[in-house]
């Protein structure tokens, strides 16, 4: 699984529990805004409940990104069918898989997706969300220029490629509900990356000190030309950035700052937007007056902090079209008996 995915849609299990089924006061990242205080703290920080007044704190900017959140994701489209039968039938199916094989293959091999229909034996269809990579690229082809076939046109050709099923669930509601979670888990990665990044760079930085020190020892009259006075000046400040980096850096105020103005500018870190394009049954791009409903696949673009934007589509598929489950043992003694 990419970063991205890594990040953003990380499987959250028993933390994401439905609004009024955990205690008042238990960590969730869609129960109450206690709870969901609580939650950002756990993922985040949790030293920060050393400090007076953190739920406080963070209740309003807790509530702005969960706003922001259910606003984003009430626009994903809704949940189209992938099926055998779909592929042929809906320009998005074709676009999204290579053919009706590998549509079966991408939700089969999930593990998740076996999972949740085995836990629902009920179910005739799990929902999900469907995320994938876009890649463009421009090669020579043909086309269809008024009534004649004309070689060597230029085209754009667009495939879809890392199919990631993420937060299975037996329900569209059920589907959006995980995807809220995942996104905000998404953004409190992010945060917790903002915080080792600075670290880091703490590390670096005395790492510089400490090498400048040691060559200022080294050659009193300079270094290769360097003189006294350049190395001094830089360790110089050096020693101000530290001073002023250091105590920030361990600083549980400081922590709970960085939690609060990030939790409270989500729209900074946060995006979807929805931008249909046109292609053809090849996958060719198409525009003018080859463009109509007909070929048109709408592409949920979603973007978390620095993490890579993403195709996001909600889908549903058909338990009857699961594969059967690989046997491994069995396939590696055929394989070596052959």
């Amino acid at each position: 699984m990419g970063s991205f995915l890594q990040e953003m849609f990380l499987r959250l299990g028993e933390a994401f529990k439905p609004r009024g089924g955990a205690k008042a006061t238990e960590p969730s990242c869609s129960g109450t805004p206690a709870q969901e205080v609580e939650y950002v703290v756990d993922k985040t920080y949790d030293r920060l409940r050393f400090l007076s007044g953190y739920s406080q704190r963070l209740k309003g900017p807790v509530a702005t990104t969960v706003r922001y959140i259910e606003a984003l994701v009430a626009e994903v489209p809704g949940a189209i069918l992938c099926s055998r039968a779909a592929f042929s039938e809906d320009p998005r199916v074709n676009a999204f898989f290579a053919d009706p094989d590998h549509l079966q293959e991408v939700f089969s091999r999930s593990a998740e997706v076996r999972e949740q229909l085995a836990a629902a034996p009920e179910a005739e269809e799990c929902w999900s969300l469907l995320c994938m990579k876009k890649e463009e690229h421009r090669q020579l082809g043909m086309s269809l220029v008024g009534n004649l076939v004309q070689k060597d046109v230029m085209q754009t050709t667009v495939n879809f490629v890392d199919h990631q099923l993420i937060s299975p669930a037996t329900s569209e509601a059920g589907a959006r509900h995980s995807l809220k979670c995942c996104i905000f888990n998404g953004l409190l990665a992010h945060i917790r990356k903002r915080a080792r990044d600075e670290k880091i760079h703490i590390v670096e930085l005395e790492n510089r000190r400490n090498f400048l020190t040691a060559r200022l020892h080294r050659n009193g009259s300079g270094n290769g030309g360097e003189s006294r006075a350049t190395l001094q000046r830089e360790l110089d400040e050096l020693g101000k950035t530290l001073a002023r980096e250091v105590p920030r850096s361990v600083s549980l105020a400081s922590h709970l700052e960085l939690v609060a103005d990030i939790l409270g500018n989500p729209d900074q870190y946060i995006s979807g937007s929805l931008h249909p394009i046109h292609l053809s049954r090849m996958g060719v791009k198409l525009d003018g007056k080859r463009a109509d409903d007909d070929n048109e696949v709408p592409l949920f673009e979603i973007r978390v902090a620095s993490q890579g934007t993403r195709i996001g589509t909600l889908v549903r598929f058909p338990r009857a079209e699961l594969l059967p489950r690989r046997d491994l043992v069995r396939e590696a003694d055929l394989f070596l008996t052959v």
